[in-house]
């Protein structure tokens, strides 16, 4: 299972020092909030082009309309973006998975920490390379982990989804083991690790990739 720190909460003034201090990590995840679906507004990819990204990044956008910031994160050389199902309904689900598809990105899609995983529909779980399960409501950091989250993980494995599976939200050495065990590929890290100083935050992503339990 990959560590995929979010580094919403990171000192966007000192970016160079906060990407080293988690260069140990497998991805970087960029949490981008528009003001609309979520309350909150994040940094966008205009200044996020200054910053030389150590590792792979990955894009979850909390977005009213998210083909607006498709080709923005292309650019910034995104390997994976995801959006929200209860932003889009399905029909344009279909659409954007098939657009980010034609583009050459990952195409990945999320669903909220309340929302019914039914609401991925076969074709859905077909078409996506990724799903990001919230295990907490989606928009705000330093929240609790839902338990739940791990169910909506066993249930999109046993539909047969085979492409990656991200949990995002409240994720901390006390449940990593578990998340891993669930069948889950990737965990995003977000405040229990951004919230450190930078000089612990490498032995912290060391503590959390031994944690992991993930059976096979």
């Amino acid at each position: 299972m990959k560590i995929s720190p979010s580094i919403l909460d990171a000192d966007f003034t000192q970016m160079g020092a906060e990407l080293d201090s988690i260069s140990t990590a497998d991805r970087i995840h960029l949490d981008i909030m528009d003001g609309q679906y979520v309350p909150n507004i994040s940094i966008g990819a205009g200044v996020l082009k200054q910053v030389e990204f150590p590792q792979e990044i990955e894009v979850h956008l909390m977005t009213l309309n998210p083909e607006n910031f498709i080709d923005d994160f292309l650019s910034l050389g995104a390997k994976t973006i995801t959006f929200h199902i209860e932003a889009t309904g399905i029909s344009r689900a279909v659409a954007l998975l098939k657009l980010m598809k034609k583009k050459g990105i990952k195409a990945g899609i999320t669903i909220d920490g309340y929302t019914d995983p039914d609401w991925l529909t076969d074709e859905i779980l077909e078409l996506a390379d990724q799903i990001l399960v919230m295990s907490v409501k989606s928009g705000f950091g330093g929240q609790s982990f839902m338990p739940a989250a791990l169910l909506k993980v066993e249930d999109l494995r046993a539909r047969g989804f085979k492409g990656e599976i991200e949990i995002d939200g409240g994720v901390t050495l006390e449940n990593i083991s578990e998340i891993a065990d669930a069948g889950v590929d990737i965990a995003v890290v977000g405040s229990f690790l951004m919230k450190k100083a930078p000089a612990e935050r490498a032995a912290l992503i060391a503590d959390l990739q031994k944690a992991q339990v993930r059976l096979t």
